[in-house]
């Protein structure tokens, strides 16, 4: 020995280190299930306001043709074309995340005229498995609208 002695760890130690507290602080904390299901919520909530204002917007800027966003069922929506002459061809698919349960109430077809104006107001709602929402289309060119009940 030459009577040099370093006192450390090495940097291979150190990573050696971190990755087992990682690893042992993604197993005693994983993220909570009612974070991750409120933030699928916000995710659906803020995409399906995108795309009823998309909807107007399709309708607003093309005058020949209808547009409308309906819930064909729990699983999904959908965006699409539904001009007397087509053939109701869809623009955009949308999926609901299992366990929802969508309820039309008064709207089960939200559709908008040339001037970007709603056909028919009305409400429907989405049930999550831990809240209610009501979705109020009013009438006039203002924009749908999401509740918590």
């Amino acid at each position: 020995m030459n009577g040099h002695h370093e006192d450390g760890f090495t940097l291979i130690e150190m990573l050696i280190v971190l990755a087992v507290w990682s690893v042992i602080l993604l197993l005693v904390a994983p993220m909570p299930l009612p974070v991750l299901e409120k933030q699928t919520e916000k995710h659906f909530l803020e995409t399906l306001q995108m795309d009823l204002l998309y909807t107007q917007s399709l309708s607003y800027n093309d005058a020949d043709t209808t547009y409308s966003l309906t819930f064909p069922d729990d699983h999904h929506y959908v965006i699409k074309d539904v001009t007397f002459a087509s053939s109701g061809e869809i623009v955009v698919t949308r999926t609901v995340p299992d366990g929802w349960n969508v309820q039309p109430r008064t709207l089960p077809a939200i559709s908008f005229n040339e001037r970007g104006t709603i056909r028919k107001s009305g409400t429907f709602s989405i049930q999550t498995s831990s809240s209610t929402y009501n979705i109020v289309c009013p009438l006039g060119k203002g924009r749908c609208y999401i509740a918590e009940k």
